[in-house]
């Protein structure tokens, strides 16, 4: 899956007087009425080309990259993703556990990276790409994946409730995976095969991913710089700090104290 740039906006100076070029991400809340399944629509802007690295959240992605409509997959850990200078990028996030629904198809058979038009009817995808690229500006477009999601999760059926069940436990600082197992009435492997249908991680990775975003929210929120690492671990949900730099190494490749400094100098990640 894509998760958050590095930075809502950055920019690369260039040779000469030229002004500097603009790298940009902004995210948007769901508006009224919308699914629950939706997390955010967003809009980016490359500025230059470069393998664009962006850190797990553990929910799926509709992404369209000025041609193409595409869905990418959660992944454990961070990624890189090639970009070109004059991409614009608009995506809807899905919630974990809603994914399959709104695919169509179990996550476990997809590929990171899959054509719309190889999971939802041929015909659909293709004219969603076409209403996408005459959209007149970046908003329209993120309306237009709104409603085309919003259309599969009204013709689809229901979502698996024990996933999503246990989706909202593991959101839980002191939630563990074997009492959210028990919790829905389901063996480890039971639970391990749906997680790979309906959410694309498995559980405990879906739980590290989503303890690392309550840390993230932590370090951005006021107040930050009087709350110890130590104290952050305890919040949200780590064994001690040591454990929090494993993560923290692990899914976003820096420390927590450089985490929590790019944090404050305004990144949306690293």
């Amino acid at each position: 899956m894509v998760a958050v740039p590095l930075r809502p906006d950055a920019a690369k100076s260039r040779a000469g007087a030229a002004p500097p070029v603009v790298s940009s991400y902004r995210e948007y809340r769901p508006g009224p009425g919308a699914p629950e399944a939706v997390a955010c629509t967003w809009h980016g802007i490359a500025g230059w080309s470069r393998r664009l690295r962006v850190l797990p959240d553990g929910c799926l992605e509709l992404v369209w990259d000025g041609q193409h409509a595409r869905a990418v997959l959660p992944v454990p850990g961070p990624a890189r993703y090639p970009v070109s200078a004059e991409a614009q990028t608009i995506g809807i996030r899905i919630q974990p556990g809603w994914g399959a629904i709104v695919l169509g198809a179990p996550l476990r058979h997809l590929a990171g990276l899959t054509d719309l038009a190889n999971l939802w009817d041929t015909a659909t995808a293709r004219h969603l790409e076409a209403a996408l690229a005459a959209a007149p500006d970046a908003a329209a477009r993120r309306r237009l994946l709104s409603r085309a999601v919003a259309r599969r999760l009204a013709a689809a059926g229901s979502p698996d409730p024990a996933v999503l069940g246990v989706v909202r436990l593991l959101s839980q600082p002191r939630a563990s995976v074997s009492e959210a197992a028990r919790h829905a009435h389901l063996s480890g492997r039971q639970l391990r095969r749906r997680f790979a249908d309906h959410v694309g991680l498995p559980p405990k990775a879906l739980q590290a991913v989503l303890r690392f975003q309550r840390l993230r929210v932590q370090l951005a929120s006021p107040g930050t710089a009087q709350v110890t690492l130590a104290r952050a671990a305890a919040d949200c949900g780590y064994f001690d700090q040591a454990h929090l730099c494993h993560d923290s190494a692990r899914l976003a490749g820096i420390t927590p104290t450089e985490l929590t400094a790019r944090t404050a100098a305004g990144c949306a990640a690293i």
